[in-house]
Formats: C-alpha cells, sequence, structure tokens
C-alpha cells in the first residue's frame, strides 16, 4: 500500500511540475531537414524512418514511462518452462487503416509470420534482418535466410529451406509462437524493433515493389496511434491520431505537422519564438544568450538524452574516397595501432563535446561503447564488468598528451618504413544539418593539429548532403574518422558489439591487416561468437563477461575511440520529455503515444523537477 502511494504522488510531481495542457485540439508542429527515403518499416534501420514507423505501427509489446514492459497488440503472453516457446495472443479490437483512417482489415496472428517472411527474404534488403538472424535465436530464421541469399562468386548457394523449418507460426488467428533453438532471455525487448513490426499480407502483395514507396501516405497500411493522412516529400507529413487504435484513450496529441525546410537547425529557434512550430534544437550560441536573458530564459530546458545512443568516432578500414584524399596512403595509417592510438589519446574529448553541451560536457560523456546504466547483473553495471571496468573508471580524461605524442613517434617511425607520406589526410564528413557538428569538426582539427604538429595529420572536414547523408559516407565508406551512432536494438550487451562484426558497415573492421599488433577482425569475431553462445537465464553473468571482453578488445586497439551520448545542451520544446514511453533499447522513445502539448514550455526548473520525480517513482518500481 505504501510503494503505491508513493508512485501515486511521484505521478502527481511529474504532472503538477510542468505548465498546464493547451485547451482545444492539440496539434504539435516541428521542423525536419532530412527526408525519409522509405516508409518500409520492414527494411529500414534509419533513426528519422523507424521514428515515423514507432508512431504508425504498434508492436507485440510496448514499454511505459518508466521502461516497464507493457501488453500492446498481445493481450498476454506465456514462456514454456524450458524459455524456448513464446505464445502470445493478439487483442480482438486492432485493425488496419488507410490513409484515410478509414477500416482496412483486422490485425492477425498471420501478420507477424508475413512480415517475418518479407524480412528474410534476402532480395528485399532489410537493413534490420540481423537482429532476427543473428540475436533472436528463433529456429531455422538462419538457414532460411541464407537460402534466399544469391552466393557469392565461386561459392554454392545455401539449400533453400521451407518456411515450417521456422519457428514462427499463427496457431490460430489471435495466436502467434515463436520458438526459440536457446534460451534468450532479451527476447521480450527485440520485439519492439522494427523487423517484429506486423504487416497485412495481402496488401503487401498487392503492392509488391511500390510497398513502403516514400511517395505519398497509400504505400502502407497503419495501426499504430497514428496514420499519416498526409505525406508530401520535401514539403510536409502529417501524422493524425487513429480512432481505431486499441489504446486511442491514451493519445492526447490529435495532430502531428512535420514541415520540411532545409535550414531547420538555424531558422527553428525564431520560428518557435513566434510560435509557429511547438519545438526547437537550440544550439550553444543561442542557448547562453537566451538563458542570459530573463524573457527567453524560461523558453527552454535541457535536451534529454534520446534513448541510450552512443557515440563514438569510428576508423574506416575501407576507403572508398577520392584519390585527392590519399585512401592508400590512410589504408596503411589506419592498420597501424600506433597512428590509431595516438589520435585515441590524442582526442580532448571535453573540448569537442563542450559544442554540444557548454556547461557540463562531462555529464553526456563515457568511455565505453556500451552507455552506463543500459543493463545490470545484480546491481553491477555491466560497463563495471571485467575488463570495460578500467575504461570506465577512467574519468572523461583519456585525452593523455604524453601518450599521444608517445605513439605519434612510433607511428610515424613504422609508417616511414612502410612507406606511407606525411601528413596523413584525414577525411571527415559531417552533415551540415546537424547542429554543432560542423564546429564540433573544426574544433577537432585544431586541438589535433595543434597537439601533433602540422607534419602528422591534417584533418579535413568535410560537409556531405543532407539528404541519404548515412548511404552517401559512413556506408560507403567515403570517410577516414567520422562520428557515428548506435543505438541498442535490445536488452543485452550483444546490441552493441553487433556493428563491429564481419559484414557490418561500421568501419569495415573486417578488412584490416595489423597482424604486428596482434589486431585482426578474425580475433574480435571469436570473441562475440564465443559470447554469443551463452544462452539462458542462469548464465547472465558469464554472458556479460564474455562480451565486456570483446567490448573492450575494440577500446584496447582502438579500433573506436568512445565519445558518449553524443546529445545534450538545450531544447525548445512544450512537450514533457518524461511523459512518453521510455525503453533504452527498440523503437518506444519515439513515440507520441502518452504526450501532451502543453500551453506553455517547460523551463530548465520544471525540467529537473519533473526528472526527479520520474526518477523517484521509475525507484519505487523497481523496489
Amino acid at each position: 500500500m505504501r510503494k503505491l502511494l508513493v508512485l501515486m504522488l511521484c505521478v502527481a510531481m511529474i504532472l503538477g511540475a510542468t505548465p498546464v495542457m493547451a485547451e482545444g485540439e492539440a496539434s504539435y508542429r516541428y521542423l525536419y531537414s532530412g527526408e525519409v527515403t522509405t516508409l518500409n518499416y520492414l527494411i529500414t534501420a534509419t533513426t528519422n524512418e523507424f521514428a515515423l514507423s514507432a508512431n504508425v505501427i504498434d508492436t507485440l509489446v510496448e514499454y511505459d514511462k518508466f521502461g516497464q514492459v507493457q501488453p500492446s497488440l498481445a493481450k498476454s503472453w506465456e514462456v514454456s518452462e524450458d524459455e524456448l516457446i513464446w505464445t502470445f495472443h493478439l487483442r480482438d479490437d486492432i485493425v488496419w487503416v488507410d490513409g484515410n483512417g478509414e477500416y482496412v482489415a483486422d490485425v492477425v496472428a498471420n501478420d507477424f509470420v508475413a512480415s517475418a517472411k518479407y524480412v528474410l527474404d534476402a532480395s528485399n534488403a532489410s537493413s534490420s534482418v540481423d537482429v532476427m538472424t543473428d540475436f533472436s535465436g528463433i529456429v531455422g530464421v538462419a538457414a532460411y535466410y541464407e537460402g534466399t541469399c544469391e552466393p557469392e562468386e565461386g561459392e554454392e548457394a545455401a539449400p533453400v529451406m521451407e518456411w515450417d523449418t521456422v519457428g514462427i507460426v499463427a496457431l490460430d488467428e489471435k495466436t502467434v509462437q515463436y520458438t526459440l533453438e536457446v534460451p534468450t532471455p532479451y527476447f521480450l525487448s527485440l520485439l519492439t524493433w522494427v523487423c517484429f513490426m506486423p504487416v497485412n499480407e495481402e496488401y503487401l502483395l498487392e503492392k509488391g515493389d511500390q510497398f513502403g514507396l516514400a511517395t505519398g501516405n497509400d504505400t502502407i497500411l497503419y495501426n499504430g496511434a497514428y496514420y499519416l493522412s498526409e505525406f508530401k516529400p520535401q514539403e510536409s507529413r502529417i501524422l493524425s491520431k487513429n480512432a481505431a487504435n486499441w489504446d486511442a484513450d491514451s493519445v492526447f496529441i490529435e495532430k502531428i505537422e512535420a514541415i520540411y525546410n532545409k535550414e531547420a537547425a538555424t531558422i527553428g529557434p525564431e520560428l518557435y519564438m513566434r510560435g509557429e512550430v511547438d519545438y526547437a534544437d537550440i544550439g550553444s550560441i543561442i542557448a547562453a544568450e537566451w538563458l542570459a536573458d530573463p524573457e527567453t530564459a524560461d523558453l527552454i530546458m535541457p535536451l534529454r538524452p534520446s534513448g541510450f545512443y552512443s557515440y563514438f568516432y569510428s576508423f574506416n578500414f575501407k576507403p572508398e574516397f577520392g584519390a585527392e584524399y590519399e585512401p592508400d596512403n590512410w589504408l596503411l595509417a589506419v592498420n597501424n595501432q600506433n597512428f590509431r592510438k595516438s589520435m585515441y589519446y590524442g582526442i580532448d574529448r571535453v573540448k569537442t563535446m563542450m559544442v554540444i553541451e557548454p556547461n557540463n560536457p562531462v555529464s553526456i560523456m563515457f568511455n565505453t561503447v556500451t552507455p552506463p546504466n543500459f543493463v545490470d547483473f545484480k546491481g553491477l553495471d555491466y560497463t563495471q564488468m571485467g575488463p570495460l571496468a578500467a575504461f570506465t573508471n577512467l574519468g572523461p580524461e583519456t585525452y593523455n598528451e604524453e601518450k599521444a605524442l608517445e605513439y605519434r613517434d612510433a607511428a610515424i617511425a613504422e609508417l616511414t618504413e612502410a612507406g606511407a607520406t606525411f601528413p596523413v589526410k584525414v577525411l571527415m564528413p559531417y552533415n551540415p544539418d546537424t547542429t554543432g557538428w560542423d564546429e564540433e569538426c573544426v574544433v577537432l582539427k585544431q586541438q589535433l593539429e595543434s597537439l601533433f604538429g602540422p607534419d602528422y595529420v591534417e584533418i579535413m572536414p568535410e560537409a556531405g548532403p543532407t539528404s541519404g547523408f548515412l548511404s552517401a559516407t559512413r556506408r560507403s565508406g567515403m570517410y577516414a574518422i567520422q562520428k557515428c551512432n548506435w543505438g541498442p536494438d535490445f536488452a543485452d550487451p550483444s546490441t552493441f558489439t553487433g556493428p563491429f562484426t564481419w559484414g557490418n558497415n561500421y568501419g569495415f573492421f573486417e578488412n584490416g591487416f595489423d597482424s604486428d599488433a596482434g589486431v585482426d577482425a578474425a580475433a574480435y569475431n571469436k570473441l562475440v561468437d564465443d559470447a554469443s553462445a551463452i544462452y539462458g537465464s542462469d548464465d547472465i553473468e558469464a554472458r556479460y563477461l564474455a562480451f565486456a571482453d570483446a567490448e573492450a578488445f575494440l577500446i584496447d586497439h582502438a579500433i573506436i575511440v568512445p565519445i558518449g551520448r553524443g546529445s545534450g545542451g538545450y531544447v525548445a520544446s512544450k512537450l514533457n520529455p518524461f511523459e512518453g514511453q521510455y525503453a533504452s533499447f527498440g523503437v518506444s522513445i519515439e513515440r507520441f503515444k502518452g504526450q501532451s502539448v502543453l500551453d506553455k514550455p517547460m523551463n530548465t526548473d520544471d525540467y529537473y523537477e519533473a526528472y526527479d520525480a520520474w526518477l523517484d517513482a521509475r525507484a519505487e518500481l523497481a523496489d
């Protein structure tokens, strides 16, 4: 009874700490500058695309504002005693609607089978298929997928498998069942990811290769809190409340209008001041000005970190950039561990992060790939387990001038003998639409060139395209060093080691050949494979320790340079960030469901009062 009373008081504090909701039909407006390239949620892994999908497609389960799993499309579920069979029972009142909000069909168990078949067909090129094939533990998914792949030149094709070999089955119209090869304790957390979203099979087949095209609102169906009532590429898109949604009573914003403007980052604050939008990113310079003025200080609040995204500088082991950037010379440099370590110790993260968080950059910094407080074992944070503890406990000052120069001198000697030339050209692309990224690159250039002198490295920041930035740079190897990020797909450390394994495009580490330093992708992949082979709820500690070994390998050999959360600073917003769904993985945190438009924006005092109340309420639930 006491816990319930305390929880009710905490929730009341959260609501009472913020301004009241605006009267009338609640609408919410914001600017965006990066257009989606697809509405096909089954193939995307891009943040702005799955953020849209999260609001129009519901999943079997969801997470509430405290990070507690809740029923969604599934009203209930059970798991077998051996932890291998998960059975989900769907609600009766869940439906698909079109871009006009009109009923099309019921959501049925086969919709989850149909989506899995689509994801596991290599010809559809799903960017999230590895979540299902490599991490879900579902019987037969990897073999089925391999049977749909075109063989590499000189290799035999994998055998084509029948669907009945896959452990995903609709037992009846309202019951879907997943059978696992081994116990997978994080399986439930996988189910909010895009590759587990359902699709209406009849509509999918009818649309064919037109399914999910980003041409209008009529290329997909909707079963979520909202439907896409209007979509004019590079103009606007409108999400309207889906009155047919099973939980429509928990959707308080009637209309969400996203307005395209390629200068969104620049003009957003001014449009917010004029009342034309309800959200704007506030850069560090404007934030300082607004906070110093009593008339504007109450308009902004700290930016709540978006989920558990981890940021890091990624070295590219497969340079595909032009001859003017000397890719062959870069290949020699990046495969020299002393060169990479000179950069690791030479990057002053406090200086670069001050661009993002000028008041307290240390608050958003950490030294591992996995963020602190992502998962724990019996109260011990994962980043404090095994060899990761040594990196975690270094504190924010990984910058070490003495070590950086020592590694520089060793690298110069070895690379000169190998035929490299100096200064090494370091192509560093950035997205000009991301607030502060250009400034951060300039700070990094000045800091590194000042530390090492002009004859070691030439940092070359270069603006990339605003649309399709990742495809044009990181995914195609058009960089030497780039600031990258990764968000967890599910609640397990493997989600943070996965991007650097075979076949992934974060750094293309598999192309490295630094054998003299004992660094090769095979060694890293073996560590990941060994950790992945440890399953079951009784083996969590051993699993986490094994993944800690793999992650420590990346950092110790400077395959990447961890940064931290990569987000901070201030925003102007008429939303309470602690009202919406919350989870450290999946798409829940992208959902507008549960949020209300406020009559006036939260300020910094409101934010921290609401945050403290949220922490207290969450702690009570954990107890």
